[in-house]
């Protein structure tokens, strides 16, 4: 059968990753994540990962020890004992260009890394809804298409940004809110440029064409809660 990943984990805060070999990439920051059994030590995080089939029977996963991480993740974030990673769980190839990848969240203080997010390759991106809102889009956790970077967004770190690039053209980007365990695409096609934590901003890039010809990229700042702010820069030619 096949299984959806539906997070429930979390805690952290900011750093630096890196992006993807066919798209363009940015820069940008952040971070971590606990376990169940520890509920004390870890009160502002999520507690668990609910693995949730098709007929959406749901059983709790359990933190497991970091020494369960696997060897090939890459750390994307750090804060005090904190850590995320991301792992290709399936490498792009010729007949699959997406890949799967997951996201792992780490206490080295507890011993503790828990998976929160597994890419879904057959997801689908929600441009035209996007456009008509102007803003983004609520998606299932289990239609995350990408998460080759990993970022937190907020300070009180319950929102966490992945992004990826599934149609080795767009960088599709993700803010995940682990109160809610819900996922909104945003309408960016070129990436995060920038978190502001203070504001409360996420920064992202898009590109457009002119009508003589030519491509441009221009930014915009939007909430955490994907709500359009601003327009943050003229568009430029590429």
């Amino acid at each position: 059968m096949k299984k959806n990943i539906i997070v429930t984990a979390l805690g952290a805060v900011l750093v630096t990753g890196s992006l993807l070999s066919s798209c363009t990439g940015n820069k940008n920051t952040n971070e971590v994540e606990s376990k169940d059994t520890m509920k004390n030590a870890l009160q502002s995080v999520p507690n668990d990962i609910i693995v949730q089939g098709e007929e959406g029977e749901g059983s709790e996963m359990e933190g497991l020890n970091i020494s369960e991480l696997p060897q090939t993740a890459k750390l994307q974030s750090k804060q005090g004992d904190y850590e995320l990673y991301v792992n290709i769980e399936q490498a792009p190839n010729e007949d699959d260009i997406t890949g799967v990848y997951s996201v792992w969240l780490a206490d080295r203080s507890k011993n503790i890394v828990r998976r929160i997010v597994l890419t879904n390759p057959a997801a689908t991106p929600v441009w035209e809804e996007m456009s008509a809102k102007n803003g983004g889009v609520v998606v299932p956790m289990h239609e995350i298409a990408a998460a080759e970077r990993a970022m937190f967004a907020s300070k009180d770190c319950k929102r966490i940004v992945v992004e990826g690039c599934p149609d080795a053209r767009n960088i599709w980007t993700y803010i995940i809110d682990l109160d809610t365990r819900t996922a909104m695409q945003l309408p960016g096609t070129e990436g995060v440029q920038d978190i502001n934590q203070d504001k409360g901003e996420i920064i992202l890039a898009s590109y457009g064409y002119y009508e003589e010809g030519g491509r441009y990229t221009y930014q915009k700042a939007y909430s955490l809660d994907g709500k359009f702010l601003r327009q943050t820069s003229d568009p430029e030619p590429e």
